[in-house]
């Protein structure tokens, strides 16, 4: 049900961004609409690969799994800047549409959820009782993901504005750098499943968000339109990993996987809350000093913490083995 609604509202959300006029009409179509269509698909996506794998699969096909992201953050742009020019914004915007429903409607078909016979029936009342939300382990991870989304989405917003006044006012592929960025992504949600064989998928997580955040604060020394190319690779590799293996994490934490979906849910909550706070506190930071130095350390410190936590959450899981194992 959540994807027949999700694949509805992206559609939607389309359609009437290709007719909307005034600014509140684009929020509502696009923010609003289409946002809330992304979310109902999301979850259901991730949530019912992992039942289909033994735990040593799971890291791999789950970073498979977030490809078709990667993906389509890397086309669309690139659809939209071709088409737009051509046929005009509404039509642009309409052949996106007309590809994302048939992409959805393909998954509708084939996507069936997979739980053990020992899973319980899920109500209202146990719904979330049972999900374990007050797990210590899952709190410190919600703490640690909360802080990536705070840092995660200032690169993507400020890229093209930074570049242009860091040698790439005027060139062609200034305008391409989100795309470079979202491409390198690709690669970056599959590699680290091979690194999670030989140092565990938590030890993996910690080491793909220490390199994530140190691209950021190699863009504060970027001066020309090679370092901003070189930024949008290397920060698209690893935050790309970051993204892929936020589930995978917590299917590892997860005991009973027919409520991953309930805990993927909360985890998203606070994942938004930190991706509207803080490109909107980056802007403010940027704005009030006037360069980007204060955004840019303010994203790669929130994303460092994302590690630091990280790290505590892997300590509390080595002390709670040991003592499981006494």
């Amino acid at each position: 049900m959540l994807l027949i609604t999700g694949t509805v509202f992206v559609a939607l959300g389309f359609m009437l961004t290709s007719i909307s006029t005034a600014y509140w009409s684009i929020f509502l179509a696009q923010g609003a609409l289409t946002g809330l269509g992304t979310s109902f698909l999301a979850i259901p996506s991730i949530a019912i690969v992992p039942p289909y794998f033994k735990p040593a699969r799971r890291p791999l096909v789950m970073g498979t799994a977030t490809l078709g992201s990667g993906l389509a953050a890397t086309i669309y742009p690139v659809i939209f800047q071709s088409l737009q020019p051509v046929i005009g914004f509404p039509w642009a915007v309409r052949v996106q549409g007309f590809i994302s429903f048939a992409l959805c409607l393909f998954a509708v078909i084939v996507a069936r959820p997979r739980y053990t016979k020992t899973a319980r029936k899920r109500t209202f009342r146990n719904l979330f009782k049972n999900a374990k939300l007050k797990d210590p382990y899952f709190i410190v991870y919600v703490i640690s993901i909360f802080f990536n989304n705070l840092g995660f989405f200032e690169p993507l917003f400020y890229l093209e504005g930074f570049a242009n006044i860091h040698g790439g006012a005027g060139r062609t592929i200034t305008r391409y750098l989100l795309a470079i960025l979202n491409g390198s992504s690709i690669f970056g949600r599959i590699m680290p499943s091979a690194l999670s064989r030989y140092i565990g998928v938590i030890n993996t997580f910690i080491v793909t968000v220490f390199l994530s955040s140190a691209s950021i604060f190699y863009w504060t020394s970027v001066y020309n339109l090679a370092g901003n190319i070189a930024f949008s690779v290397l920060y698209g590799f690893f935050s790309g990993g970051v993204v892929a293996f936020a589930p995978i994490v917590l299917t590892l934490l997860t005991e009973d996987l027919s409520y991953l979906g309930t805990r993927l849910g909360v985890l998203n909550i606070f994942k938004g809350i930190g991706s509207v706070a803080g490109a909107p506190i980056g802007g403010a930071l940027l704005q009030s000093s006037g360069g980007y130095i204060g955004m840019q350390l303010f994203s790669a410190f929130s994303v460092l913490l994302t590690a630091v936590f990280a790290g505590a959450l892997q300590i509390m899981v080595v002390r709670g083995t040991k003592r499981a194992t006494k």
